[in-house]
């Protein structure tokens, strides 16, 4: 059986679920997710997990992501971006170049950011899109999220009463680009709206990595396999020889962190990643009552 991680370049059009989909009879195996749900007119970087990868979807899905989107000022729609109906426009014509690249800039570092209307964040134990389908109000909640990076790219277009211009933005997990092109127009004093996007990085795989569908479909998914130890490359990796030790991790045992703290060079650690010849046995982590303790966080059956 496959066990690593296959970055597709999702084409516009198709669900992440779609992917998925195609990958299960690309790879003809049932053992098959995606790290991150990606909108149908959202092009880009989709990790898909197969086989014992699928077990570092969660972990996969806390790392930071990367984008390129256009921002449209001038008009807002209800969706936030290109495919939804306009609620309102305005004109951007006082904006200049120096106040776009002010105000995109003063979005890094922390970010309270409202959720879109159209989004699956649950409230009253629904999803937000479910009310929005219905026309019903519905109080959004806010969120922190952090922006890493962000810079205005590229020329600035003027044209038919709208400016149009790009950025690249790296952010954490739950970043909404299209609330953040929405929230950069506020900053200027106009409508705005996100125009077109496409995720260039995911769980630490960039867009030059990702592979078509269409290539995948021809040459099989095998030659494009990131292994799960290439995902786990920053963490801290002890390789057992003992039989004793290894017949614990194996059967998930709870171990005491100064024990495994003897054999790492790192004095801050989260994860560690223990291994056999090479081969990922267990990935452990600290146990949330027991503060001298690491316990299981996966465990990989390769």
């Amino acid at each position: 059986m496959l066990n690593g991680v296959i970055p597709v370049d999702k084409p516009r059009g198709m669900t992440s679920h779609d992917v998925v989909f195609h990958m299960r009879k690309i790879l003809k195996m049932k053992k098959v997710g995606h790290t991150g749900t990606l909108d149908p007119e959202v092009t880009g970087v989709l990790p898909i997990c197969a086989g014992e990868a699928t077990k570092l979807t969660e972990y996969m899905q806390s790392q930071s992501k990367s984008y390129h989107a256009r921002v449209t000022l001038g008009c807002s729609t209800d969706t936030e971006d290109q495919i939804g109906k306009i609620l309102s426009d305005s004109d951007p014509s006082h904006v200049t170049e120096e106040m776009i690249q002010s105000a995109v800039n003063s979005f890094s570092g922390d970010y309270r950011q409202q959720v879109p209307a159209y989004s699956s964040v649950k409230v009253g134990g629904r999803k937000l899109y479910e009310y929005a389908r219905e026309g019903k109000p519905v109080e959004r909640p806010f969120k922190t999220v952090k922006i890493h990076g962000i810079e205005q790219t590229g020329a600035i277009i003027r044209e038919d009463g709208r400016i149009h211009f790009d950025i690249d933005v790296v952010c954490s997990k739950g970043t909404y680009v299209r609330s953040l092109a929405r929230d950069i127009g506020g900053e200027l004093g106009t409508e705005a709206h996100m125009s077109s996007l496409v995720r260039t990085g995911s769980c630490g795989i960039d867009i030059s990595q990702a592979v078509s569908l269409e290539s995948l479909e021809k040459h099989g998914g095998g030659h494009s396999v990131i292994p799960i130890m290439d995902v786990l490359k920053d963490e801290p990796v002890v390789d057992i020889k003992d039989e004793s030790l290894r017949f614990k991790i194996r059967n998930g045992q709870k171990m005491l962190k100064s024990d495994i703290m003897e054999r790492v060079e790192y004095n801050d650690i989260y994860y560690v990643v223990f291994t056999h010849n090479g081969n990922p046995l267990g990935m452990y982590y600290p146990h949330p009552d027991k503060p001298e303790v690491m316990k299981p966080y996966q465990m990989f059956n390769i």
